[in-house]
């Protein structure tokens, strides 16, 4: 079974703390009747898209989707930016971050969370990759070093990993003129959103908390 792509959220004012613990309080009156019952995480997404469509900065559209969508979903689209980075792709040394972000995705095991995160801490948080890396980290179970009791991660940090990466990935490496950077990684996004890109997985065991 696959893990859903759209996050879960009790009620609207858990859309609206979550938007202020992701420091989005400038999106919050767009998110004024956002949807009731199981449709919040998609009414959350129907504000990211608002937010662009009204001329918003990209990076506020990018945050506010990263936290509709569910974390392995904020995950892989991290993933995905860090591929399709502005100016060429990943590079090179990028790879290993990246690669342990999508080794989680696959298999979502804790271990594979603390080897996401040694390799987030390997590359630093100045690339997509890295922050990928660390996206996959806070999708895991828990945050406590192993030989400690799991401590969860709090719900918004790994949408807020993902968004860094996906902003590196469309101003890292900006021409002076070109292309609108942003367009492609937000298409992504909300292809995502709407369940048209999936995660490879072997094993769907991590489901949204």
């Amino acid at each position: 079974m696959e893990t859903p792509v759209l996050e879960t959220f009790a009620d609207e004012a858990a859309v609206k703390q979550r938007l202020q613990a992701s420091e989005l309080s400038e999106p919050l009156a767009a998110a004024e009747g956002v949807a009731s019952g199981t449709a919040l995480g998609e009414g959350l997404v129907t504000v990211a898209a608002r937010l662009r469509a009204m001329g918003s900065a990209p990076r506020l559209v990018a945050g506010v989707l990263a936290q509709a969508l569910s974390r392995p979903a904020a995950v892989w689209w991290a993933c995905r930016a860090s591929r399709a980075e502005h100016g060429g792709g990943a590079l090179e040394a990028d790879l290993p971050a990246l690669e342990a972000a999508e080794a989680w995705l696959r298999n979502p095991e804790q271990w594979r969370a603390y080897a996401a995160n040694e390799a987030a801490k390997s590359i630093g948080l100045a690339s997509p990759a890295g922050c990928a890396a660390l996206a996959a980290f806070f999708a895991g179970e828990s945050i406590a070093p192993s030989h400690l009791p799991p401590l969860l991660p709090e719900p918004h940090l790994a949408g807020m990993a993902a968004a860094a990466a996906v902003e590196l990935a469309a101003t890292r490496r900006v021409a002076p003129e070109g292309p609108d950077p942003w367009t492609p990684l937000l298409d992504i996004g909300f292809g995502i959103a709407a369940g048209a890109d999936h995660w490879p997985q072997v094993s769907a065991t991590l489901a949204t908390r």
